[in-house]
């Protein structure tokens, strides 16, 4: 038997040639293209049972951002987000914004904290004495954390207050000075007293503390109710008028300064419906001032602290003595020694000033403009464990430098090596902070201007639900975490102050637009973050509609290709959940005791994990590049058995069983499929090399059992029924006589009779072709349909049918084996009914007329495939997503259209041969 296939092997090299190409195609294909069907998936582990969705799905931030805590519990602190200064490029923006699946992604950049004071007026017009002149002695202390906290200032403010004109001598004052240097009471009969004299008391910068509660200097001022002038220019002091006195009390507000795309911002977080004054964030216009960052500022300032103020009227005998022009320093002890009469006893709350500050900050008048001077970042907070749920928060100190604004340098000799800290700031710390100043090395200051303000509970992402995964303008909550410390705060949870190394901070309440970030990165000293400004990118998935695995399915999808575009790190936000967390605090430096407190950390209870997996789908692509092989080896053993029908035949006459007929057959195929699956090996490596595709390392030597358990079971078929052909019917076989007689009219009804004649064989050729259409007509609907990547439901599974090269290299594998196939159905054809094709030609048929029914016929097998295969790629591709678009449609046409023609092309081959028969032979054979 062996011999008798080798000799069928060498007699027969053609038939066995064909075969062999078909093979080597399809196993060689099949080798190199699966290395590339390993890729990355990105599962989500987690059960999500409820609050499934909030503002955005994913969050991405910078790599290696995440905390101690984070990393070991799971755990997100609340209002984390404010605490992420840069780490992002513009570019790894734009790549998420591209990638297919996002719906929204908007980002947002971390600036820095700012501080912004502000001066309320407090009238004292009724408090004066009744002579031209009143001392009046300000006593202040800084009420926060619910009354526990009191910061007493070491010194007060002195106010002289006269009914007689001030005039201020500018030419006095030197550069960056103050009013009251070149400020002139006139008395009766013309003469003037300089009150710098008895006023003008200063201290060396260097020497005074940072923070406005332990200076050991009083701060002190002058108003007249003549002019209507004083210490403070009528920005500040506009509102009163002649004949009204006021006493300045300043505090500070610290906005965490964040960017943000208007556009995206507006469909994420609903922030442009907030708005509740003045104007949005908007495009900037050649009218715009080009230093001037036009801001929108929360309305609401989320913090709770207090100024308790006691004024007393000091003798009469203290302002007379600046009439008289007594020096400073004989002047400051006696008002140390001399604190006066009590006459009034206020409080002034955060929200009365930062109404006033607001108002201010929007309506500037000509000639007055709020610079950007510097800003901080902060680190996060640094904690230990405490049992199993606890933690206690460890506190930090920052040196004094922090605190000083190099921008006064040059401007003035009084604040040269000014260093102001906000009041609170003197309390305990428990931030790390890194000051950065804008440099003055550009032309113009960087100014400010408040031009909307916008009201965080109306933004819809406020609700009980969605505030909870890692939100952006969350007011933190920080609740009583045990009896005594619900005592302690009278049951009300603690809220941030000005302290902007404190443990609570604010969220981002002031913003502005993304150009504006890129300038203040631009023109900060070092410029740290202009490379990476951006802090997070929040990100809402295109198509997920709850917690069923399709959704799922799309938000790791999505995460998956950020992590492969960036490189950064991706949060799910779907499921989180607050988990409470147990936080002891210190005792803080100015009377509160140590409290404990429960926060509502974020829980994200859905992790992800990134797997090496294989696409299922570029896995069944390429599985069915060997079922089309497949299909070509089984016409090809077919059409071979049919040839040797008469020799077979005398085989089983000289006593070969069954068996042994089918044997032979088999191994013919089998040792056809053993040489390609060598060739295939040989061929792999370079193949490889050459496409770009992954090096196929040991998996190469799949090729061989591929490619013979294709051949073996490709085989089976045409083997069986070589076996059970009765040997009488091989060697003379039953003529068949049809049932009707037809006339074909035409070369086109010839060629449909020629199709019709041998079905198996017609359709055998046409689903060759059908397969490869429904692969390229799913991969075209994919890729223009579906931006890429379609994901669906089938049979209950979530499933993602991405496109990649390797699939349309695989869809190119079997197109030219479909193109293979029909030319090898055709030439059987042509050889089986050479008989008639030789009669047509010598009844005057020309050899143009015999190849155009060749080709007639590779169009109609072409034609069947095609409508088949489009049909069935547009019903999946409507079964997966649900939907229909345009492009899917015209990629169904486009890939019958490329079936069509390349069919055509395929049987120019035989129509070729065709046209060259030897007439005599055939017909004297007959």
């Amino acid at each position: 038997m062996i011999r008798l296939v080798l000799s069928q092997l060498r007699h027969r090299i053609g038939r066995a040639l064909v075969l062999l190409l078909g093979i080597v195609i399809a196993a060689t294909g099949f080798t190199v293209l699966t290395g590339t069907a390993e890729t990355q998936r990105l599962e989500i582990v987690g059960t999500v049972r409820e609050n499934f969705r909030a503002q955005y799905d994913i969050l991405v931030r910078p790599k290696n951002s995440a905390t101690a805590v984070e990393r070991s519990r799971g755990l997100v602190r609340a209002n984390y987000l404010s605490g992420i200064f840069g780490g992002i490029t513009f570019d790894q923006y734009e790549r998420i914004e591209r990638i297919n699946g996002v719906e929204v992604a908007a980002p947002i950049g971390m600036i820095g904290y700012v501080v912004q004071p502000v001066s309320v007026r407090i009238d004292v017009t009724g408090l004066l004495h009744e002579g031209d002149r009143t001392m009046l002695r300000v006593e202040r202390t800084r009420v926060t954390d619910r009354g526990l906290t009191r910061i007493p200032f070491l010194q007060p403010r002195y106010e002289y207050v006269t009914r007689r004109p001030v005039k201020v001598d500018f030419a006095g004052i030197k550069l960056g000075g103050e009013f009251v240097e070149g400020a002139e009471e006139e008395l009766p009969g013309g003469r003037r007293v300089r009150l710098a004299t008895s006023l003008g008391w200063t201290q060396d910068p260097a020497e005074t503390s940072p923070f406005p509660s332990e200076r050991t200097l009083p701060d002190r001022g002058y108003w007249s109710t003549r002019t209507a002038q004083g210490a403070n220019d009528e920005y500040l002091w506009g509102d009163l008028k002649p004949g009204q006195a006021g006493v300045p009390i300043y505090q500070e507000f610290p906005f965490l300064l964040a960017a943000v795309d208007p556009e995206a911002e507006g469909r994420l977080a609903g922030l442009e419906g907030a708005l509740v004054e003045g104007h949005y964030l908007r495009a900037e216009t050649v009218k715009d001032d080009p230093n001037e960052i036009p801001l929108i500022a929360a309305s609401t300032p989320y913090e709770d602290q207090r100024d308790e103020i006691v004024i007393r009227r000091l003798p009469a005998e203290a302002a007379e003595k600046v009439v008289r022009g007594v020096p400073a320093e004989r002047l400051l002890p006696y008002l140390a020694a001399h604190r006066g009469e009590e006459v009034r006893r206020l409080a002034v709350d955060a929200g009365q000033a930062y109404e006033t500050m607001l108002d201010r900050w929007s309506d500037l008048s000509d000639g007055h403009y709020v610079p950007l001077t510097r800003y901080w970042a902060s680190g996060p907070v640094e904690y230990r464990r405490r049992g199993e749920r606890g933690l206690d928060a460890l506190p930090v100190r920052n040196g004094s430098g922090v605190w000083k604004d190099p921008w006064f340098s040059g401007v003035t000799s009084v604040t040269e090596d000014f260093a102001g800290a906000t009041v609170g700031a003197s309390d305990t710390q428990f931030r790390r902070l890194e000051r950065r100043a804008i440099s003055r090395r550009h032309t113009g200051d960087l100014k400010t201007r408040v031009v909307g303000r916008f009201d965080p509970a109306r933004l819809p992402g406020l609700g009980e639900l969605t505030r909870l995964p890692m939100e952006t303008y969350n007011p933190p909550v920080a609740r009583p975490g045990d009896g005594r410390t619900a005592a302690l705060l009278g049951g009300r949870s603690l809220l941030p102050n000005d302290n902007v190394a404190g443990y609570l901070q604010t969220p981002p309440l002031l913003l502005t637009s993304l150009p504006w970030l890129k300038k203040i990165a631009d023109r900060t000293d070092g410029q740290p973050t202009a490379p990476a400004p951006l802090s997070v990118v929040r990100v809402r998935v295109a198509g997920v509609t709850g917690p069923d695995p399709v959704s799922r399915e799309r938000i790791s999808q999505v995460a998956r290709d950020i992590v492969a575009v960036t490189g950064l790190e991706v949060d799910i936000t779907v499921g989180s959940s607050p988990s409470p967390v147990t936080v002891g605090l210190p005792a803080g430096a100015y009377g509160r005791p140590a409290l404990t407190i429960e926060e509502d950390w974020v829980n994200k209870n859905v992790a992800y994990r990134i797997l090496n997996a294989v696409d299922r789908k570029s896995l069944v692509l390429f599985v069915l590049v060997l079922a089309v092989c497949g299909l070509f080896v089984v016409n090809g053993a077919a059409a071979a058995v049919r040839a040797r029908r008469v020799e077979l035949g005398v085989l089983a006459c000289l006593g070969w069983s069954r068996p042994r007929l089918f044997g032979t057959v088999l191994c013919e195929v089998g040792a056809i499929g053993l040489l390609a699956g060598l060739l295939s090996v040989a061929l792999s490596w370079p193949v490889a090399s050459w496409s770009g595709a992954p090096p196929p390392g040991q998996r190469v030597w799949l090729a061989v059992p591929a490619a013979v358990t294709l051949a073996l079971l490709a085989g089976l078929l045409p083997a069986w029924r070589a076996s059970r052909v009765p040997p009488a019917e091989a060697v003379r076989p039953v003529v068949r006589l049809p049932r009707r007689a037809r006339s074909p009219r035409g070369v086109a009804g010839l060629a449909v009779s020629g199709l019709t004649r041998s079905p198996g064989r017609t359709l055998l050729g046409a689903t060759t072709v059908a397969v490869a259409v429904f692969g390229l007509t799913v991969l075209l609907g994919v890729t223009y349909g579906f931006r890429g990547r379609v994901v669906g439901s089938l049979l209950g599974d979530a499933i993602v049918v991405q496109a990649r090269p390797a699939d349309y290299a695989a869809i190119a594998v079997m197109f030219a084996l479909a193109a293979l196939a029909v030319a090898d159905v055709l030439y059987l054809g042509a050889r089986e009914r050479d008989t008639e094709l030789a009669a047509l030609r010598a009844s005057g048929w020309s050899g143009g007329s015999l190849a155009w029914l060749i080709v007639l016929e590779g169009i109609g097998i072409g034609l069947l495939g095609a409508l088949a295969g489009a049909l069935a790629g547009v019903t999946a591709a409507f079964a997966l997503a649900g939907g229909l678009p345009g492009a899917v449609t015209g990629g169904a046409v486009v890939a019958a259209a490329v079936a069509v023609t390349l069919a055509a092309l395929a049987s120019t081959v035989p129509a070729l041969l065709v046209q060259r028969l030897p007439l005599a032979l055939i017909l004297s054979r007959e």
